[in-house]
């Protein structure tokens, strides 16, 4: 690899790294209003429910992005593929969620899923910092 694909590789790994990180602290603080949601507290419905939507939206588009952006990187399909499955669970995730809140006994689904989500977001920011790399 030349000195000039090894720094554009390095320039890449670093700004997807912080996207990914991004999101993962986006998904951490989805959490935090769940939690302050379920301790009563009146005002964390709704920002949970629309943090939830710009979650969404800025993981397709970050997905999207990566898809584009990446198809010949080393890494870079999954790191795209790996988005779009967090983008996708995530509106699996919101349906579930609005269902529950309607009266529907599937708060069994949702939590759990919404750890599996912050596991796959992990799992996210692994690829980024892999990207480039063989």
């Amino acid at each position: 690899m030349t000195a000039i694909a090894t720094t554009n590789t390095t320039g890449l790994r670093r700004w997807w790294s912080v996207i990914a990180i991004l999101i993962a602290a986006a998904f951490f603080t989805e959490t935090v209003f769940a939690g302050a949601m379920l301790s009563g507290e009146a005002w964390a419905r709704q920002a949970h429910a629309m943090s939830a939507v710009a979650l969404i939206a800025s993981t397709a588009a970050a997905a999207l992005a990566s898809l584009v952006t990446l198809r010949r990187v080393p890494h870079g399909l999954t790191l795209g593929l790996t988005l779009l499955s967090l983008a996708v669970a995530a509106a699996l995730q919101i349906a579930v969620g609005k269902l529950s809140a309607d009266g529907a006994n599937l708060r069994w689904i949702h939590v759990p899923l919404g750890v599996a989500l912050v596991a796959l977001v992990v799992h996210a920011v692994g690829v980024a910092r892999r990207l480039g790399s063989d």
